[in-house]
């Protein structure tokens, strides 16, 4: 499985790269009143609508996290609509892409894409720091980090099984 990294603080994450539609600069959005906190707002490319989502607020990271990264710059990873993975692959569309809508995640720095093999990818240790072990697919151990793969799905909210 190819899997796109980038970092949220400290944090070195990755999402399977077959969900991923393109990654851009972060730019201005527009707020949705009423929407949850991690909702950063509402983004138009190219015609397509995009909800932005917060991942250091959905997350549950504080304020004091977020004032270091007002300084920085971020990155928008917009996700492919489940349609779109469907094309591609039917097995990991239904499986693991339920959304419909076109979403993106605000995160700090991109990384690499790399290549892991399915059988490397272990169960997230009950002692994940700073984030939810709900949000985790699985970990891949590397010389003397920990990449955690995103289950995108939970992230988001969304159930699968719902889809």
């Amino acid at each position: 499985m190819l899997v796109s990294t980038f970092t949220l603080g400290e944090l070195y994450l990755g999402i399977e790269i077959l969900l991923v539609r393109e990654i851009n600069r972060s730019m201005e959005c527009t707020p949705v009143p009423g929407s949850p906190d991690y909702i950063r707002g509402m983004l138009n490319i190219r015609g397509r609508v995009i909800t932005l989502f917060d991942l250091r607020r959905r997350l549950g990271w504080s304020d004091k996290h977020d004032a270091t990264t007002n300084k920085r710059k971020q990155y928008n990873v917009i996700m492919k609509t489940r349609s779109e993975v469907i094309q591609i692959n039917r097995q990991i569309g239904e499986a693991r892409c339920p959304w419909q809508d076109p979403v993106g995640l605000v995160v700090d720095q991109l990384g690499d894409v790399l290549e892991i093999s399915d059988d490397n990818i272990q169960p997230p240790p009950a002692n994940l720091r700073g984030i939810a072990a709900q949000f985790v697919r699985g970990v891949v151990e590397f010389d003397r980090s920990l990449l955690v793969i995103l289950d995108v799905a939970k992230v988001l909210g969304v159930d699968a099984k719902a889809a």
